[in-house]
């Protein structure tokens, strides 16, 4: 006799274009606020509580939408946590005065000389310069930018300065679960005739990591804006990964052919040193995927790179001053390109990679059985045990930043998608 058992899954494989990637790392909530903790429901609330709030501080943001009139400064704070009170960014929305304002200095958050920030759970929007700027020159330590929404800052929506002391550094800190998305592009009457925008712009970092990260849409007015992830000016030991870049640009740059207003003169410019870029996917926009400029010691370890035809020869860009480098099983739909740097090239994949990826329209750059160049070639690296979603590598691992499993399997049995609105589903019948 024989029993027949049929289980029907249906199972998304990536949501719609307009969603962030199911399988994308969501941010563990926060533990429970210790010490004191402040609750404000409007922004005079917030305004008074960050002036007096205390060493170990909480200021728990109640849902609703706090129109910001002045840059809110954070000056000599220590273990300070800014969030929302729901844990929800979507339920707490700091503005500024607009896109379109033309407003001069229409920043949303400063933070300086401070110890020990943590800014959570909110969404920052609807600004003409900075929605959070970190004050380098200002020495400030242990910053953190959690499970945070950007949308539509006119500028730069995390930017990081810098001041002419070699010696100062914000050092120790993080970017990590935050969405930014632009639904515009700038004007022509904007610097760089509406290029001069990005998503983060940092200098002078140390020990900094970016990670869990998703990019859209943050574009110039030309396709000339800089990168989603743009690190420079005297940054070191800075660890970018795992995050999603979908038609930004550019994608990730460490360094920029030119100089920084922070730089002085005769230094010998190094950008970044003791850097390392894995474990992203990069899909999409006008110009590079990864770049580097004037920068030591970069590992930049199995990151995968879709280039359309415009600009499809600039998957990965090693640029002048660039030394001591290393570009190790990276799956670009595009190439490699050595313009005046160094760097040491093993077990990449360039060229067009036709059918290798599930969607890279929509940047879903996820391997299919078809990508046999890159399934199990790659060199084993002990930096990166793991792939773009966390799961374990086998001991030889897939060229890029996905390692082929089960889901991707869904497209070698033949099954044919239901294409619904909200994305691609795979029906799977498992009979036994």
């Amino acid at each position: 006799m024989t029993r027949l058992l049929g289980c029907l899954i249906l199972l998304m494989v990536w949501p719609a274009p307009a969603q962030v990637p199911s399988w994308l790392a969501r941010a563990p909530r926060l533990p429970a606020p210790q010490g004191e903790v402040i609750r404000v429901a409007t922004v005079d609330e917030l305004l008074a509580a960050v002036g007096r709030v205390g060493h170990g501080g909480n200021i728990l943001l109640g849902d609703g939408e706090y129109k910001v009139p002045r840059v809110i400064l954070l000056r000599g704070k220590t273990n300070l946590v800014i969030r929302s009170a729901s844990a929800d960014p979507a339920k707490v929305i700091l503005r500024g005065r607009g896109w379109d304002s033309q407003a001069s200095g229409d920043d949303i958050l400063h933070i300086a000389h401070c110890q020990g920030v943590t800014i959570a759970d909110l969404t920052f929007t609807d600004c003409r310069s900075y929605g959070i700027k970190v004050e380098a020159e200002n020495a400030p330590r242990d910053i953190h930018i959690y499970n945070c929404r950007f949308r539509d800052i006119g500028v730069r929506a995390i930017k990081g300065s810098a001041g002419k002391d070699p010696n100062v550094r914000a050092i120790n800190g993080s970017v990590r679960y935050c969405q930014f998305e632009n639904t515009k592009a700038p004007p022509a009457d904007w610097l760089y005739g509406g290029d001069y925008i990005a998503a983060i712009d940092m200098m002078a970092l140390e020990d900094w990591t970016f990670s869990d990260n998703f990019f859209r849409n943050v574009k110039g007015r030309n396709g000339g804006g800089r990168a989603a992830i743009f690190i420079w000016v005297r940054s070191r030991q800075v660890v970018v990964e795992r995050n999603v870049i979908v038609n930004c640009d550019r994608g990730v740059a460490f360094g920029n052919p030119g100089q920084s207003t922070a730089n002085i003169g005769g230094e010998r410019l190094v950008y970044v040193e003791n850097g390392m870029i894995r474990n992203n996917f990069i899909a999409g926009g006008p110009d590079c995927g990864i770049e580097l400029w004037h920068a030591d010691r970069i590992k930049v370890y199995h990151n995968t790179v879709w280039r359309p035809e415009r600009n499809w020869g600039r998957g990965i860009r090693v640029g002048t001053g660039t030394s001591n480098s290393e570009i190790v099983n990276n799956l670009v739909h595009g190439e490699i390109r050595l313009e005046g740097g160094d760097a040491q090239l093993r077990s990449n994949l360039t060229g067009r990679l036709e059918g290798y990826f599930v969607d890279p329209s929509s940047g879903n750059l996820a391997l299919t059985a078809a990508a046999a160049g890159a399934i199990a070639q790659g060199v084993p690296l002990p930096e990166v045990t793991e792939d773009i979603r966390g799961r374990r590598r086998g001991g030889r691992p897939d060229i890029g930043a996905w390692e082929l499993d089960r889901e991707a399997n869904v497209f070698a049995a033949g099954v044919p998608p239901i294409v619904g609105r909200k994305g691609s589903w795979y029906l799977i019948i498992n009979c036994l």
